[in-house]
């Protein structure tokens, strides 16, 4: 295998001729390849070996030592539900070699010495994350755990996505800062971008293999929850828009999927003079929509530029395999604070229907969802079947569109605390409140954070100081006192079923006592046998207000 490919020399440890196998399985599916893969694979009865058996491989010029053992149940050993959660993960799709991560501290001295990413192909030896180096530093705890970072940028040319360095030099000086703020060198980030982290044109028959089996979980490198995206939403004048593009519209929608909002940042949006990364995430958040279902995806990529057409279908078939294996699997969808309308709450209620067998949390607290969209999300409740708690406080709903909503959560048989309306606003609210007013110079108001269509900014109207930080920040507060009343919500539901079910608790012991005072023998002055059904309806109880009964050393449950 040429070393170019991040794979080294493969030297069969038991000395025997190599034979063809299929291609290895990965995420749980084999590759859908109808070519074999050339792949080492050694059996040899005289060594004591079953046939069959796959011997150790050795890498020799990306560092150490690559054992097969080591990664052995590739095929199956992530579950579907954690599949965009669980690092290993993200190690089976490192173990076949045809993705590599760049070095941070590599890709920033290219930089600094103002050149242009070599492609794949190219890339040298120290360029390289080892796939041991990354699983040994997870594993040791005694060192920062490398920080994996995803580049979504538009490819300016055919031959060279970035040929006169715009995008590298945008990115790259950020990388030390976003370093420090995850306590790291930037030796301790590992990048993904696709130029430098798959096989390029023009590959050779091999390349080509690889290409299109790293295109078969290309989504995991945006969906993962492990992973940071950085959104390269400028481009030069006269180039195709990023939003127009449908790679970019791909990653972009994959990266919003499910994710916290601040794994996903649209450095477009970055302003000049910021001191501290915080500020960076404050401002650079993804606008982040209901996810689109497969269907609309679907119908939208046509109106997208692709340089080869043949990538819409690639496209098509991972969103809807990212849109399957992560939204419809949540069992929490967190959609705080956004601004959202009734136009969104429609959009949301839509795919709700896809994900009802498993979502049971949904936070809409502090949008600004009125009557329409209540009345949407209403309407989908009976195919929500394990939706417990609906969180809409601080909308904008009305007093009927309220009674109507709780009386359809009552008829679903949906916990009784479950819904959670508070105190409504009746005006929709700006994030930066009066104070920000619309920007002269780019002829639109400001709206959310204070973008106008121009990408200019509003001012604070005392003159002078751009407002986009204050509604920057006035957001990112409505949104940390959001999750601050959710949880105490959560808190209060819980308590309060606990003290039903206490009640329940205490009105069967009082029955149980009648009965038992009606003639049903007693012992030592106890009602004989009040022990295990007490514990059984504290348990019971306890199971209700969502909480767990522990063991007591004896056996029994005790709370």
């Amino acid at each position: 295998v040429p070393p170019a490919l991040g794979l080294g020399r493969l030297a069969l440890e038991a000395g025997r001729p190599a034979r063809r196998i299929s291609p290895p399985a990965m995420g749980g599916q084999l590759a859908p390849l109808a070519k074999e893969v050339p792949v080492l694979n050694g059996c040899c009865s005289s060594l004591g070996m079953d046939a069959g058996r796959t011997v150790d491989l050795h890498v020799g010029d990306s560092g150490g030592d690559f054992s097969t053992s080591e990664y052995a149940g590739i095929s199956g050993g992530t579950s579907r539900e954690s599949y965009y959660k669980d690092r290993d993960t993200l190690r089976e799709a490192l173990a076949t070699g045809d993705v590599v991560l760049v070095r941070g501290n590599w890709l920033e001295e290219v930089y600094r010495r103002g050149e242009t990413l070599p492609r794949r192909q190219d890339l040298p030896a120290q360029a390289i994350w080892s796939v041991e180096e990354l699983v040994a530093r997870t594993k040791d705890h005694r060192v920062a755990t490398p920080q994996i970072l995803t580049i979504s940028y538009s490819w300016l040319s055919r031959e060279h996505p970035d040929p006169e360095g715009f995008h590298l030099r945008y990115f790259a000086p950020l990388l030390r800062h976003f370093a420090r703020h995850h306590k790291l060198g930037v030796d301790g980030v590992a990048i993904f971008i696709d130029w430098c982290s798959l096989p390029q044109m023009p590959r050779t028959q091999v390349e080509e293999v690889v290409y299109q089996r790293a295109l078969q979980t290309i989504e995991i490198w945006y969906a993962h929850w492990s992973v940071e995206v950085w959104l390269l939403t400028r481009t030069p004048d006269g180039t195709t828009p990023f939003e127009d593009r449908g790679w970019p519209k791909f990653e972009r929608s994959v990266a919003t999927l499910t994710r916290s909002p601040e794994a996903t940042l649209d450095l477009g949006l970055l302003r000049g003079g910021w001191k501290h990364w915080s500020q960076v995430i404050t401002d650079c958040h993804a606008e982040r929509r209901p996810p689109e279902t497969p269907e609309r995806f679907v119908a939208d990529l046509p109106r997208k530029m692709f340089s080869r057409r043949e990538d819409e279908a690639v496209v098509a078939e991972r969103y809807r395999e990212a849109f399957d294996g992560s939204l419809s699997q949540e069992v929490q969808l967190w959609y705080a604070g956004l601004g959202w309308s009734d136009r969104e709450a429609q959009d949301l209620s839509s795919l709700l229907k896809l994900c009802g067998s498993t979502l049971r949390d949904l936070e809409l607290r502090g949008n600004e969802i009125a009557g329409a969209g209540a009345a949407a999300l209403m309407d989908v409740l009976p195919f929500c079947s394990a939706l417990e708690r609906l969180s809409l406080d601080g909308n904008c709903i009305g007093k009927e569109a309220q009674q109507a909503l709780r009386e359809a959560w009552q008829r679903c048989g949906k916990p009784r605390f479950g819904l959670e309306l508070g105190e409504q606003n009746f005006r929709p609210r700006q994030p930066a409140g009066n104070m920000v007013q619309s920007n002269s110079s780019g002829g639109g108001s400001t709206r959310g954070t204070g973008d106008s269509p121009s990408g200019g900014r509003g001012r604070l109207a005392s003159g002078g100081i751009t407002g986009g930080g204050a509604a920057a920040a006035s957001e990112q507060l409505n949104q940390l006192l959001a999750r601050q009343a959710a949880f105490e919500a959560r808190i209060e539901s819980s308590v309060a079923r606990l003290t039903d079910g206490l009640v329940e608790v205490a009105d069967a012991v009082g029955a149980r006592q009648r009965r038992m005072g009606s003639g049903t023998p007693m012992q030592a002055g106890r009602p004989a046998n009040l022990g295990n059904p007490v514990n059984s309806a504290v348990g019971s109880a306890m199971s209700t207000a969502g909480m767990s009964p522990m063991p007591s050393p004896t056996g029994s449950w005790s709370r």
